[in-house]
């Protein structure tokens, strides 16, 4: 599948496990597309709870399309969408991970035509990924981030309704 000339596997492999093209859709904004959002699993996800909550392996593709994304704007949008999607105690709780993956983010200089893997193992760890690379994971709150990562997207208040109904393979 090709979106925006940017091709789209339909199965990607990490950490050993296979995972198949769920759903995948352009996030634009002010008319400019920012970038592609694909949703991968090792077996199909049709709903919000299991997309957010269950220990099925799951990944989040994240492709940068815009020259404008600075690593700074990069970890700023995740960190204001993460911030504007919780409650602020919620927020509070994975706030000290979000600042490890911002970091991660802005010393890997991240931006135009990067990948980023935000990947849920059923182990719950929580995998950083860019461009194939592992760049960190979290054990310990894995759990939490993921969840806190995937309701960005396919919660009952998506940042984008369509993207959400997308990436449901819907």
């Amino acid at each position: 599948m090709k979106i925006a000339n940017f091709e789209i596997p339909d199965e990607i492999c990490i950490n050993n496990k296979k995972l198949c093209l769920n759903g995948a859709a352009m996030r634009s904004k002010f008319f400019i597309n920012t970038y592609i959002i694909a949703l991968y699993c090792e077996k199909p996800i049709q709903n919000e709870e299991d997309a957010i909550h269950s220990s099925i392996p799951r990944c989040l593709r994240m492709i940068i399309t815009t020259p404008l994304a600075t690593p700074s704007a990069v970890s700023q949008n995740i960190g204001n969408g993460l911030k504007d999607s919780m409650s602020s105690s919620d927020y509070k709780k994975i706030q000290p991970l979000l600042e490890n993956i911002k970091e991660i983010i802005e010393k890997t200089n991240t931006g135009y035509k990067d990948t980023i893997d935000n990947f849920y193992d059923s182990d719950k760890t929580f995998y950083y990924y860019k461009n194939d690379s592992l760049l960190g994971k979290t054990d310990v709150e894995g759990q939490i981030l993921a969840e806190a990562i995937f309701d960005l997207y396919l919660g009952k208040k998506p940042k984008d309704p369509k993207i959400k109904k997308t990436l449901l393979g819907k």
